[in-house]
């Protein structure tokens, strides 16, 4: 019910605030001209746009109003009543709460990300609660940090001011590749400040880079190497790979390395650090276990401690594998060869074929031995029968490829009975040597054994049989060969 609807209520007055804070206010109430009767309750409350939002209620002329926006501008009225609908509303008073603390600031947003930089924007607070005069943007370095073969150690680093102004958006700078950051936004008004959630960004990878020269050691057994502060990955790790004097002695993750001891001679170490993007070398570092470290090999200017192509072919193990399997291969072929030229060697023109067993052959008219001409009569001739004097007429003549000299009659008639008489001596004197070789009569009897046994008889006629032949017409001619 309206005041003008009942004119027995009337002079309700504005609100009078004693205390004003950020969220709340104390509001005096004064107590009607014209009550027109017992006033059991008085209401405070708000318009905005014609919406009417009760603050407070009750029969207090002091009402404190709660829940009140920080630096919001309200304007409220008071309500007295009578009775359940006898109530009148006063004139509205114009509440301006105090700032606060801003509150609700979203975290930032990455916009253009890199290996060493990161764009940024925010916004303002989602409550300001009062006049934002500047912003922050923090950063640190969290853990874990990004994946890597082998746990890396990791501290949390402190929080850093990267930024401290009225902008909202910002390009952070002098970031590592492959790192993980944390970034948050700060904003300000008078009365304080408040930060947002931390925003996760990892930088891309790059190349890795040489960044001190690794440490040597020694004791009585082995040399220490430790190259865990000389390279700045970037990247994430394929291999570390140490070399002495050119040639790979460890390969893996690990940074660093034992190497047995055993002699005092100088060895030349160099350490490879190889990534996703590339690689990086220390220089050659010169080590002796009785002198200690020596002076440090110059690198090519321009390229010392980086490089972008892998370790030299010729110290990987498959190129060794491979430059064995191949001389294997060269010289089994060497072998066969040498192996096929001595098989295919043509036999000396000197060498003589090889003697044929002596046959005996069985007819009806005798006996009958086959076999060779130097082998027949090499073994009768030559051990049993001993000619003093050649007949006339016969010439001695050899046989290529035997020590056996035959010989040859001439085609005088005259000749003829010595030519007979020799062929029948000497066939009668083989004949029966052959038969007592087969009967087993060639022991002596006498027991005198001296294997030039022939009966005297024989031998006398065929010695008579050879001088036979007329002297003049008789003449021997040795045929070497």
């Amino acid at each position: 019910m309206r005041e003008q609807d009942l004119p027995h209520l009337r002079g309700v007055g504005p609100p009078i605030f004693l205390r004003v804070s950020a969220t709340s206010a104390v509001v005096n109430i004064r107590p009607p001209a014209r009550p027109n009767g017992i006033v059991s309750l008085y209401r405070v409350f708000s318009v905005n746009h014609n919406n009417h939002t009760l603050l407070s209620e009750g029969t207090s002329h002091q009402q404190t109003l709660h829940g009140l926006r920080p630096y919001t501008q309200y304007w409220v009225g008071v309500e007295a009543c009578t009775c359940y609908q006898c109530c009148s509303q006063g004139p509205l008073s114009e509440l301006q709460t105090l700032a606060a603390p801003p509150a609700h600031q979203p975290p930032p947003r990455p916009v253009t990300l890199t290996t060493r930089s990161v764009q940024l924007e925010w916004d303002e607070p989602l409550a300001p609660n009062g006049v934002i005069e500047s912003c922050e943007l923090h950063l640190r370095s969290p853990c874990p940090q990004p994946l890597q073969p082998v746990p890396l150690p990791c501290a949390e680093g402190p929080i850093e001011i990267s930024f401290f102004g009225k902008r909202r958006s910002y390009n952070v700078t002098g970031l590592q590749p492959y790192s993980t950051y944390q970034l948050r936004a700060a904003c300000f008004n008078k009365m304080g400040s408040t930060a947002s959630n931390w925003t996760t960004v990892t930088t891309l990878s790059e190349a890795p880079q040489y960044v001190s020269p690794f440490s040597v050691g020694s004791n009585l057994t082995v040399i220490c190497l430790d190259w865990t502060e000389s390279f700045s990955l970037n990247g994430y790790l394929k291999e570390f790979s140490v070399t002495e004097s050119q040639l790979r002695v460890y390969t893996g993750f690990y940074s660093y390395l034992h190497v047995p001891r055993f002699s005092q001679k100088t060895l030349s170490f160099q350490v490879t650090c190889t990534t996703d993007s590339g690689s990086a070398s220390t220089p050659t570092i010169r080590y002796s276990p009785a002198t200690g470290l020596g002076p440090v090999v110059p690198e090519d200017s321009g390229k010392e401690g980086i490089s972008m192509s892998a370790a030299p072919v010729y110290s990987e193990l498959w190129f060794i594998l491979l430059l064995s399997l191949l001389g294997l291969f060269l010289l089994a072929l060497l072998l066969g060869l040498l192996l096929q030229r001595a098989l295919r060697k043509n036999p000396s023109a000197r060498e003589r074929p090889p003697l044929v067993m002596l046959q005996k052959n069985r007819k009806a008219g005798g006996e009958m031995y086959t076999g060779s001409c130097p082998e027949l009569c090499s073994k009768h001739l030559s051990s049993s029968v001993f000619l003093p004097d050649r007949p006339t007429g016969l010439t001695d003549t050899k046989i290529v490829g035997s020590p056996m000299s035959v010989l040859r009659v001439p085609s005088q008639t005259d000749l003829a009975y010595s030519q007979h008489s020799l062929h029948r001596s000497v066939s009668q004197l083989i004949d029966r040597k052959s038969l007592m070789m087969e009967e087993g009569s060639w022991d002596n009897p006498l027991g005198h054994d001296s294997g030039l046994y022939v009966e005297e008889d024989e031998f006398v006629d065929a010695i008579k049989a050879l001088r036979s032949g007329k002297k003049e017409h008789t003449m021997f001619t040795d045929t070497h060969l």
